[in-house]
């Protein structure tokens, strides 16, 4: 069973490592950087019944681009499936990620699900921090929902 524990330590490191050194330019249809897989694990986690539907679609997606160039907020392609595959989630995000530095809360990373299928990964900051990723240096990640 996962828990709700915030990402440090060993496994934190790597994550801000992955974020540090990715290119941001990709074709959409293209497999998940290194970052976005990780990030996808992650608001996929969980004991929720429906997130091993949402694990499930992840096998099949891929990256289909960025949303905003101001931000690394990107879309989420998954192939038809059978609708047995498909979420049933009724509005909201699907699943929600804090992100924190030294206590500050710095913005919330969520899954979105429309129509079933995995979405969008959107990063909401709070204040004036920075949209992109990349910001995560030192951060703790605490997957909420």
């Amino acid at each position: 069973m996962a828990t709700n524990r915030p990402l440090h330590g060993d496994n934190l490191s790597a994550l801000r490592e992955q974020f540090l050194t990715e290119s941001v330019v990709r074709a959409a249809g293209s497999a998940f950087s290194v970052k976005e897989q990780a990030l996808l694990d992650l608001l996929c986690r969980g004991s929720h019944p429906l997130r091993g539907l949402a694990r499930e679609q992840l096998r099949f997606a891929s990256c289909r681009g960025y949303q905003y160039d101001e931000c690394d907020c990107f879309l989420i392609s998954v192939p038809k499936l059978p609708k047995t595959s498909r979420i049933r989630h009724s509005g909201g995000p699907f699943s929600v990620v804090d992100v924190s530095r030294a206590g500050e809360g710095l913005g919330q990373l969520e899954l979105w699900v429309v129509s079933g299928y995995l979405h969008s990964v959107d990063y909401m900051t709070y204040d004036d921090h920075e949209n992109l990723l990349l910001d995560l240096e030192d951060a703790d990640l605490e997957l909420l929902v």
